[in-house]
């Protein structure tokens, strides 16, 4: 620290118990600590700003959650995207592939009233097998849904519900509703993603209609990527924030992939490795324009290099190039609990005032 003064106009006199500043240094002597050299590669210092919030990683971990599902949101990611979206109280945040919830849990912390939906009905009411291991119950209790997750943490006031809808059939009256979006699309990768529709032509007889279940077509990621878009363009409020993660195969991956519209402006791309082949991102975007202000309006968004425009295209990349079976395993572990230096950076760096 002697010699580190000698560079920076420190002016006082040391004090070992209650500071006025307080500096750190941080050595840096790489990654693999079985080869470290004998000097640090590089050394940082620091001066205390405010404690982070990695506190909120254990209020919020999903192995003390009531309520989860195999692709269940990491709870740092969770309060990484809400930090992105630049949440604040009182916004209204929504999900469009909510799933389990967990997106709204980090939302809700910042004190935002949350909303989403998602077409499997099982899940949003809780239904089906259990997703625990370890337990004597396979199949899900009765009060295992979203919002004893929220009343869980004290967060039910913040809680508005959830729809069963399928993303790709519009329900809502058009007009600016959210303050940000923030989601997980399904990427293809364990099961195929589809949508309501059928290429064949029938009707349906009267009586039939309450028994009725729709008939599905394959949803290719290049498709659920650029519909998400036009949903932030249409329901989002000006400068509000879409945060959500893109899964590429890593071999594949240009800036060029990732989906565009002139009312939409990128703020931030940050890549998390789950497997040697697969990787995601987190995309923010920001709307800069409303829609009516374009030059040529209307304009749909749209991708350069769409490489997942067909239905589990990803999928088949992952598996056709070598990647056994055993890699689901692998990527569900590492969905949940890898973090990103990049991403992790952008929360522990924000501000601690929300």
């Amino acid at each position: 620290m002697e010699e580190i003064a000698k560079y920076l106009p420190l002016e006082g006199p040391v004090k070992l118990t209650n500071p006025d500043q307080l500096f750190h240094i941080y050595e840096y002597y790489g990654l693999n600590p079985n080869e470290a050299p004998p000097m640090p590669l590089k050394v940082y210092v620091g001066r205390w700003i405010a404690d982070g919030q990695r506190h909120l990683v254990h209020r919020y971990s999903i192995k003390k959650r009531h309520f989860i599902g195999n692709t269940s949101m990491d709870a740092t990611l969770a309060l990484i995207m809400a930090n992105m979206a630049n949440v604040t109280p009182n916004m209204v945040i929504f999900d469009p592939f909510v799933g389990t919830g967990s997106l709204l849990v980090g939302a809700a912390h910042f004190g935002a009233f949350t909303l989403g939906s998602d077409i499997n009905a099982n899940v949003i009411h809780g239904k089906g097998k259990t997703s625990r291991n370890n337990t004597p119950n396979k199949f899900r209790g009765d009060d295992e849904n979203i919002r004893t997750n929220m009343r869980m943490y004290g967060l039910e006031s913040r809680y508005i519900d959830v729809l069963i809808t399928d993303f790709s059939k519009n329900v809502w009256r058009e007009q600016p509703m959210f303050d940000a979006i923030i989601t997980d699309p399904p990427y293809g990768l364990r099961e195929s993603t589809k949508k309501v529709g059928t290429e064949k032509s029938y009707k349906i007889r009267e009586e039939q209609v309450e028994a009725h279940i729709p008939a599905t077509l394959g949803y290719g990621l290049g498709d659920i990527l650029t519909d998400l878009l036009e949903f932030a363009v249409h329901f989002l409020r000006l400068h509000g924030r879409l945060v959500y993660w893109m899964p590429t195969a890593r071999s594949d991956y240009t800036d060029d992939m990732i989906p565009h519209h002139p009312c939409l402006k990128l703020v931030a791309n940050s890549e998390q490795i789950l497997t040697s082949m697969v990787s995601r991102r987190l995309i923010t975007m920001e709307k800069c324009k409303n829609l009516k202000d374009l030059d040529g309006y209307p304009v749909k968004a749209a991708i350069r290099d769409n490489k997942y425009q067909q239905p589990n295209a990803l999928r088949d990349k992952v598996y056709n190039t070598g990647q056994s079976q055993d890699s689901d395993t692998e990527l569900q572990e590492s969905t949940n609990s890898q973090k990103d230096e990049n991403v992790k950076n952008e929360f522990e760096q924000a501000p601690t005032s929300r």
